[in-house]
């Protein structure tokens, strides 16, 4: 059994996926800029910076709130490396399959730039008309440059966010923001046993495994990876009763606690200013662009 199966790369995955998450909070363990701030001032503002992406309509502010959060990374000693490949290993597999087909004049009439194809003549399907040349347009192109900026600047931030903080922390913020406890409580619950269950799959695989002899059909591996997500969801169904069952015998009465204690100081409050007054910065500066 030498050769890699699909349940071998689908296993390996799996502990990739929960080896980068615990290997990321060691960030947020870190003496940084970031990490120094009140969660509460930080949710708020995080949430203000997206809001704020999506009202900018230049690649030139967008690139500049791209690049303030390279320098927010640097301060809050993330890597820039590791920082940006968890960006950008995201942004064009999402971005493609929106973006390409509408730089082309058949989504997005316009100025053509570069003729792609030459057909012998149009094609109406209905409501629908194919041109003679398909190409790229000016307008398509600049809207696909303001489409990937966006997604770019929107995803490192809350890239930067989620590596920063523990998400013990984020439930505590989001709960002292009065966010509905049952809301923040499914939220920690499910990241909690999310690797109970990464846990429970890798060891379900790993018994097959050293009781196998010979390699199976493809067949008989699809029939196997069906009857596990049963199992998996019958295991979760029954744990999660446990659990609330466990958490009642404990003295749980709905409320969530947390011991994380939030205080607020001085490099908060110039946190928030500066925030608010870059951000009153950058729309008068895209204004000006703009004419």
């Amino acid at each position: 059994m030498a050769r890699t199966t699909f349940l071998d790369k689908t296993l390996q995955t799996i502990a990739g996926v929960a080896e980068q998450s615990l290997f990321s909070e060691q960030y947020a363990n870190r003496r940084g800029l970031l990490q120094a701030l009140d969660i509460r001032f930080q949710i708020v503002t995080f949430l203000f910076i997206l809001v704020l992406i999506s009202l900018l309509h230049t690649p030139q502010a967008l690139w500049l709130v791209y690049g303030a959060s390279l320098a927010l990374a640097a301060f809050s000693r993330v890597p820039l490396w590791f920082f940006v490949k968890r960006v950008w290993l995201f942004v064009p597999l999402f971005t493609a399959a929106i973006v390409l087909p509408a730089v082309l004049n058949v989504i997005t009439p316009g100025e053509p730039l570069w003729v792609l194809l030459k057909l012998s003549r149009s094609y109406s399907y209905g409501p629908y008309t194919l041109p003679a040349e398909i190409a790229v347009t000016r307008q398509g192109l600049w809207g696909g440059i303001v489409f990937v900026s966006r997604v770019a600047a929107s995803v490192s931030f809350a890239v930067l966010f989620t590596l920063t903080h523990r998400w013990a922390d984020i439930f505590a913020g989001l709960r002292a923001l009065s966010v509905p406890r049952v809301f923040v409580m499914t939220l920690s619950m499910t990241e909690r046993y999310l690797f109970v269950f990464l846990r429970l799959v890798q060891d379900m695989y790993r018994a097959r495994k050293s009781r196998t002899i010979r390699p199976f059909s493809a067949a008989v591996e699809r029939n196997w990876t069906a009857s596990r997500i049963g199992v998996t969801f019958r295991k979760s169904m029954e744990m999660s009763d446990d659990v609330y069952k466990a958490m009642l015998s404990r003295g749980f009465h709905g409320e969530y606690r947390s011991v994380n204690r939030l205080r607020s100081g001085p490099l908060d409050l110039i946190w928030l200013f500066a925030v608010l007054a870059g951000g009153g910065a950058l729309i008068l500066f895209e204004r000006g662009l703009t004419g």
